[in-house]
């Protein structure tokens, strides 16, 4: 991610379209376009880790072959920032309305921003359609990733 180091904060809509979307749709066309088993190593470029990670995680699973169903598992377990970003969302059932606990909890925002944003924008129930208003509103201090 590039930051613009002319400014204090970005706001976590960039972080959002520059790394977490393009990951995710690259994510979901990987799944529907997979035909057949992939690699240890294409699956660790796919989720932004380690090919000894996803090594490690077949393993201990006692995966034979990364399909469709195994590269779910392997995210389930692996470390990088999406597969924790999907943990998140599975660990509270993937609801169609988030709490804002939810929201601040899915992307390691901190709450007091997410309840601040919610309150500017009158924003009562948030949903995949809010999301990006309210990210908008969620400024953070710049890190280099």
């Amino acid at each position: 991610m590039k930051v613009n180091n002319n400014s204090s904060t970005i706001s976590f809509l960039e972080i959002y379209q520059t790394d977490i979307a393009p990951r995710l749709r690259s994510l979901d066309l990987l799944l529907k376009s997979m035909d057949g088993p992939i690699t240890a190593f294409q699956t660790a470029r796919a989720l932004g880790t380690t090919e000894r990670e996803v090594k490690g995680i077949v393993d201990r699973l006692g995966i034979k072959e990364i399909d469709r169903d195994a590269f779910m598992k392997i995210m389930g377990q692996a470390t990088s920032r999406i597969c924790r970003l999907y943990q998140r969302e599975m660990n509270i059932g993937s609801p169609f309305v988030y709490t804002r606990e939810d929201v601040a909890y899915i992307y390691e925002l901190p709450i007091d921003t997410v309840n601040q944003a919610c309150e500017d924008l009158g924003i009562k129930k948030l949903t995949a359609y809010t999301l990006t208003d309210l990210f908008s509103r969620v400024n953070l201090q710049p890190v280099a990733m």
